[in-house]
């Protein structure tokens, strides 16, 4: 059953991962670079930074929500948007400027790489929960956390639907009728179905983004700063439409404990 989900092609992957988000002028020195890459690796930096913003930050994304300044919800979001788009444009940027400098290897710019990968998750991951607060969401399990960001990252604008596409092949039977209950169980299954979807679908946006921030010349700087900045807006304006309307009604939490990790 979870053939339909499951991305099988890791050379399919890496060359989508270099077509995407990146000038023409440069997609044949990211696709050299992704060349080096493992696949897997670059799944679980994807997943450490998801599980680093959903497991312990709940509390910090509600605080932030209130400190936020604006009298209703949109305005709320702009600031936050924009505040995170400076902090990730200016990472990018930064990145891309220490890529450049001649004594900086192959090897310490792809590490750093993987920490810019890491880093911009997690923060994704808080902007994500940050909106998520502005709307009002009951305290979450760390699973509905999990469903949250996973979904925003990987479908973008169609999270709703993509959300319900992988609940209902978990056997969750979601419909736009008649709100559901998603059992924990279910909701853990299809966070697994996700995560295994993380490199082709998200992976393929952010991580040509990354990898083109580690260009020389100064280009770098330029795709780093500039991609990030927009990935941000544009993130924060689809977390925002996916909130406004949840694919279920509530998690059924009364038989399962809840706990586990990606």
């Amino acid at each position: 059953m979870y053939g339909a989900v499951e991305d099988r092609n890791d050379s399919d992957t890496k060359r989508a991962m270099a077509r995407r988000q990146l000038p023409l002028f440069v997609t044949k020195a990211v696709a050299a670079r992704l060349a080096s890459i493992d696949t897997e690796a670059l799944t679980r930096t994807f997943l450490a930074g998801i599980e680093t913003a959903t497991s312990a930050r709940w509390d910090a994304a509600v605080a932030r929500a209130a400190a936020l300044p604006g009298d209703v919800r949109p305005e709320k979001i702009r600031a936050l948007s924009a505040s995170f788009a400076r902090e990730l444009g200016a990472l990018g940027a930064a990145a891309g400027m220490a890529a450049a400098a001649p004594a900086v290897g192959t090897t310490a710019t792809l590490l750093a790489t993987t920490v810019e990968l890491s880093w911009f998750t997690a923060r994704a991951g808080d902007l994500i929960l940050t909106i998520a607060a502005l709307h009002g969401r009951p305290t979450p399990t760390i699973e509905e956390r999990r469903a949250w960001v996973l979904a925003v990252l990987i479908f973008g604008s169609t999270a709703r639907q993509g959300l319900t596409g992988v609940a209902n092949q978990m056997g969750a039977g979601l419909n736009e009728v008649t709100p559901t209950r998603l059992s924990l169980a279910t909701l853990r299954a299809t966070n697994g179905a996700m995560s295994r979807l993380v490199v082709r679908r998200y992976g393929a946006r952010r991580g040509a983004i990354a990898l083109g921030t580690a260009l020389p010349l100064g280009i770098g700087a330029v795709v780093g700063g500039g991609a990030n900045y927009l990935a941000i807006r544009k993130l924060a304006a689809q977390a925002d439409s996916f909130f406004a309307r949840l694919p279920y009604s509530a998690i059924d939490t009364t038989s399962i404990e809840v706990a586990g990790s990606l």
